[in-house]
């Protein structure tokens, strides 16, 4: 069914549900078509067997479709923002047909690629993105088509495009993900005080918890610099005492608490700041370099919850 929408230069966000290849490819192929006849650029990011089924059907329309690895575009949630908006900044006012496809539950911290569909209505609400986020339900969980339900605005699902009235407004789903706490971190955990005067020490502590963890090199770094970045701002903006904890759950996590009250002003950590000067480029480019960053704030402090995968 091909997408025929008004609204020319408005995103185009909608989910497809469906239980096997032959619903896929009757949901997918009008959806490329449509692209592919209107000239523009059209996109295909799904997993290796439902790239290969859409070029078996597309036969020589195929190269007219960009073919691109999940993996090189899925590597966390910031960095996606991230690249689809270079992608807009790119097309301008031309609209581009996408087929998405891949399936959040295997990532660690899963609802924040939860969170990144619901924002992603949001941040390209002006961009003439034709998207369908692809989900098979023969393999999610009931619990996660209801958070599909909740982030698109509209479900194709069998043979026809529907208005989804679960659809949720980012503000107000990503309202109640941020008032959800996060799991306790275990007792076994490493814990130290930061002082103001030893972020030297934190540098220290990190290296060593992450050498138990066998976190990389690169991904080592990258953590140093995103733990000091969110210790500084617990510092300078928060209440002491200032604590680190970290412990390994699916490579390492290091997670700052305060007693302070602060939270990142709406969707500013997801969105690429203009210039290193701009409110909210520490915190975007934490997420820019750790596996997922969580934040959490009410009565008892605030806490930033850094992941980085070994």
């Amino acid at each position: 069914m091909a997408d025929s929408e008004k609204g020319d230069h408005a995103v185009r966000h909608h989910a497809l549900l469906y239980r096997d290849e032959r619903e896929f490819l009757a949901g997918t192929l009008p959806h490329l078509r449509e692209g592919i006849e209107a000239g523009a650029s059209t996109f295909v990011v799904t997993p290796r067997s439902e790239a290969q089924a859409l070029r078996d059907s597309l036969g020589q329309d195929a190269h007219a479709v960009q073919f691109i690895d999940p993996a090189d575009v899925y590597t966390n949630p910031v960095r996606a923002m991230a690249a689809m908006t270079a992608v807009a900044k790119t097309l301008g006012s031309r609209p581009a047909w996408v087929v998405a496809s891949d399936d959040w539950s295997r990532y660690p911290d899963a609802i924040e690629w939860v969170r990144y569909d619901s924002i992603f209505n949001l941040s390209f609400a002006n961009v003439p993105f034709r998207s369908y986020c692809c989900y098979n339900t023969a393999v999610l969980s009931s619990d996660a088509i209801a958070l599909v339900r909740q982030t698109h605005p509209k479900i194709l699902e069998g043979d026809a495009l529907r208005d989804n009235p679960q659809y949720r407004k980012p503000e107000a789903f990503v309202g109640d993900l941020d008032r959800q706490p996060l799991p306790s971190s275990p007792q076994s955990a490493a814990s130290m005080q930061i002082l103001p005067t030893e972020l030297h020490a934190v540098r220290t502590f990190v290296v060593d918890q992450a050498k138990r963890c066998g976190v990389t090199a690169d991904a080592l770094h990258n953590l140093l610099v995103a733990v000091t970045e969110v210790a500084t701002n617990a510092i300078r903006h928060g209440d002491a005492p200032v604590t680190l904890r970290a412990w390994p759950d699916a490579g390492l996590i290091c997670e700052i608490t305060d007693s302070g009250n602060w939270q990142p002003e709406g969707f500013i950590s997801w969105r690429p700041p203009e210039s290193a000067v701009d409110s909210g480029f520490g915190l975007w480019g934490v997420g820019m370099l750790c596996d997922t960053v969580q934040v959490r704030t009410g009565a008892n402090g605030t806490t930033v919850r850094l992941r980085t995968c070994a």
